[in-house]
């Protein structure tokens, strides 16, 4: 083992292991007297830094009795379970929709839809605010559901509705 040739970490390291007391890496002014003082250490000690420190060879472990199990695959990969409800995704959807229904309906929408699915006003308005921050211009919402307005507001909303004659029929 050459001490010229080793890191200044290791050989802290080897000084730590021989010496009565240990060194900090603030020790020793410069890797020389480093080296000098466990050339020292050990010529005390009469230790053999060529065969101190070197790696130890691994012993070889006796074969298994018993061969080790084969990996065994996820039973059907095919029939993974997908990664959530689908809350976000149809919510998302529901969003884009030109009616603009308002957070609470449309947390509502997607709890009938999806079991398990637990959507708030809230959270809908966190997918909203998620969509503009990607630049998908999300349609204004209502302030109330029709559902929700007194007379005077179902008027006012109604007054923007036109009438659209159907199409001719094909009969």
């Amino acid at each position: 083992m050459k001490l010229e040739e080793m890191p200044a970490k290791e050989l802290l390291d080897l000084h730590n292991r021989i010496a009565d007391k240990p060194a900090g890496p603030k020790t020793f002014a410069t890797r020389a007297k480093l080296v000098a003082r466990i050339e020292q250490v050990a010529a005390d000690k009469n230790i053999d830094l060529a065969s101190f420190g070197q790696p130890k060879k691994p012993k070889a472990t006796a074969p298994r009795a018993e061969p080790k199990a084969e990996a065994t695959e996820a039973p059907d990969a095919a029939e993974k379970k997908p990664r959530g409800l689908g809350v976000g995704a149809l919510a998302r959807a529901i969003l884009m929709d030109p009616a603009g229904f308002p957070h609470a309906l449309v947390a509502d929408m997607v709890n009938a839809q999806i079991d398990g699915a637990a959507a708030t006003a809230k959270s809908v308005r966190w997918y909203a605010n998620d969509m503009r921050k990607k630049g998908v211009e999300v349609p204004p919402r209502q302030k109330h559901h029709p559902v929700d307005m007194d007379e005077e507001q179902s008027a006012e909303a109604l007054s923007t509705v036109r009438v659209v004659e159907p199409a001719p029929s094909d009969d």
